[in-house]
């Protein structure tokens, strides 16, 4: 059968892109151009050419129907665009083919053809997951990096793809992950000339609504987000936008990863119209990240898109003010108890904070503690890119070190980090590499290092499997007692009159909080008698004291006075000498020493 042009509807409302609809396939774009074709291709031969008419034009959106094309379902045919004489790929394609391997210097550039496919995907659970931000914990990959290692344990084929991070969901469930958030899925083109890839994928030469073909193609992903949420895990997209696109393209692709894709939330990186997308109908029930929300508008009260069956906050932002506020507390720095108190406060009810204390751009979370400087000459660029604001503090030697007493200190510190980023006010992320203590050699812009600068080195996990299983274990607290998962800000008093303040702070000396800007110590106690019953709380922890340590000295602490039938026990010490402690705290006891640079958290019950 010919293929010939079908008869548009003028009012026919249809998606971008390519869609299929019985024996007639349409397509739709916008494009400010004088003229506009179809080039078809079939089986990567060029087989027609198709002009669009001004007369089924809306604007600048052209719109085509085409009749006869037969074989649909073997992805056989494929297409691109030509504008007044110049050759370009349909930014709203789903399915791109080229690109089927990831670093190869022989695929196409920007013009790629998508595909015309039928074929139905077999996984259609659309059961969304909506993870409260308060029960949630992010874990922030790179799906390449996360397996490409022959010590992944992943099988060769499925390394550095959708089908790996599918892989690795027992080990992410069993550390007590709720949310993966991935690095651009979408089709980027990763060759940046001869010597470099761009490995992260933030940038504009991107099809932000196809998934990689390099990591799985569409089938992959849908696979691996079948697989999320069969586990009862949330996934979220980076998408990254220059500012450059127009909202209803921001709009659309954003569609697109919620409706084709089902994603529960999207972190919004670079330039977007946030108001915008908060008020998108299509859009509400999904989370999304962005570095600011914006405040005291109607977007605010109608655009954090509450579901009515289960309200709750799906905005939040995604920026680096705890990281430096933390490092720099967590290091010793002066005038920051005032600061990080207010971390611990601060917990907004009508849009979440995501907290870490390490991500993607900049230090790893080992690298804080182990360099004073970047280290960037790997990328060829003489050290002058990345930022020179780390936070850092290598504990008195520059890099990696066979010293005992250095290397000790820096877990001590790396542990303190990872108590303070899961038990603050807000939502925890961890980046990928970082609970086993992956080190980037004090590279804070890796952004063109395709190799173990990058990658996960899973032989990390044997080595440092102290720093996992205290991860672990923290977030296993996290999880158990509610009074470290607030949806909001509390209230600093005891309204109910149970004895203590819901939340309350603390010096040297209780009750009263040191402001000198030469203080690096303070407490904070939690009543758990305001979050679970009595019942609850006939076998478990009523209070819980967190001393902070952050001064290069010993400091001795003042302990709240329990009701007489409860006292004190060390639950968990960043210090390694946690088994003395317990003894010492084996009754009634109004002051415990605090060593340098350390954390101590005290149970009562």
């Amino acid at each position: 059968m010919k293929i010939v042009k079908d008869t548009l509807e003028y009012g026919l409302c249809l998606p971008f892109g390519c869609t299929v609809v019985g024996d007639s396939v349409y397509f739709s774009t916008a494009k400010s151009c004088a003229s506009l074709s179809l080039n078809l291709y079939r089986n990567d031969k060029v087989y027609g050419n198709f002009l669009f008419s001004e007369e089924d034009k809306i604007g600048d959106v052209w719109r085509l129907s085409l009749k006869g094309i037969d074989d649909l379902d073997k992805n056989i045919y494929s297409y691109t665009y030509t504008a007044d004489g110049k050759e370009y790929s349909d930014i709203y394609a789903t399915d791109l083919c080229g690109r089927d391997r990831w670093g190869d210097k022989k695929h196409p550039g920007k013009v790629l053809k998508a595909l015309i496919d039928t074929e139905n995907i077999a996984w259609k659970n659309s059961d969304y997951k909506n993870i409260k931000y308060s029960d949630s914990v992010i874990y922030r990959l790179h799906v390449r990096g996360f397996t490409i290692s022959p010590k992944s344990g992943v099988a060769k084929d499925r390394r550095g793809t959708f089908y790996g991070v599918i892989d690795k969901l027992p080990y992410l469930k069993d550390m007590g992950i709720t949310t993966i958030e991935l690095m651009p899925p979408y089709e980027y083109n990763e060759i940046v000339d001869s010597k470099k890839v761009n490995y992260w994928g933030f940038t504009k030469d991107a099809f932000l609504m196809s998934p990689k073909k390099a990591f799985g193609g569409e089938k992959g992903f849908l696979d691996m987000v079948g697989a999320i949420h069969k586990e009862g895990m949330e996934l979220i997209a980076d998408m990254y936008f220059s500012g450059s696109e127009s909202t209803e393209f921001v709009l659309n692709t954003l569609r697109t990863w919620r409706i084709k894709y089902f994603c529960d939330g999207i972190h919004i990186i670079g330039n977007a119209p946030v108001q915008s997308i908060l008020k998108d109908p299509y859009l509400k029930g999904m989370k999304l990240f962005a570095d600011d929300i914006p405040q005291g508008s109607q977007s605010m009260e109608e655009g954090l898109r509450k579901p009515i069956e289960n309200p709750r906050r799906c905005a939040a932002v995604y920026n680096d003010s705890f990281m430096n506020d933390m490092r720099a507390f967590i290091k010793g720095d002066a005038d920051m108890v005032g600061r990080v108190i207010e971390i611990f406060r601060d917990n907004p009810s009508k849009y979440a904070r995501i907290n870490y204390i390490a991500n993607v751009n900049g230090f790893s979370l080992i690298d804080a503690f182990s360099y004073d400087r970047k280290h960037n000459e790997e990328n060829g660029e003489n050290n002058l890119d990345g930022t020179d604001f780390n936070y850092s503090w290598n504990c008195g030697i520059e890099g990696e070190t066979r010293k005992k007493n250095i290397t000790e200190l820096r877990k001590k510190l790396y542990k303190n980090a990872m108590l303070a980023t899961l038990l603050s006010a807000g939502t925890p992320l961890i980046n990928s590499g970082d609970e086993m203590g992956h080190t980037k050699k004090g590279n804070n812009n890796s952004w063109c290092q395709d190799n173990y600068t990058e990658w996960i080195n899973w032989a990390d996990l044997d080595k440092n499997k102290e720093l996992f299983e205290f991860t672990k274990n923290i977030i296993e607290l996290r999880k158990k007692y509610p009074v470290f998962r607030l949806e909001k800000r509390a209230h600093g008093s005891d309204y109910k009159v149970l004895g203590f303040p819901d939340i309350s702070f603390h010096g040297e000396d209780v009750w009263k909080v040191d402001h000198e800007n030469y203080r690096r110590q303070f407490a904070v106690l939690y009543n758990n008698e305001y979050y679970q019953s009595k019942d609850e709380l006939k076998e478990d922890y009523s209070y819980f004291y967190i001393c902070f340590n952050m001064h290069w000295e010993k400091h001795e602490f003042s302990l709240p006075k329990l009701p007489e039938d409860k006292k004190w026990s060390c639950l968990i010490s960043t210090d390694k000498d946690i088994e003395e402690k317990n003894k010492e705290l084996s009754d009634h006891k109004e002051r415990i020493l605090v060593d340098e640079r350390s954390i101590i958290i005290l149970a009562g019950k």
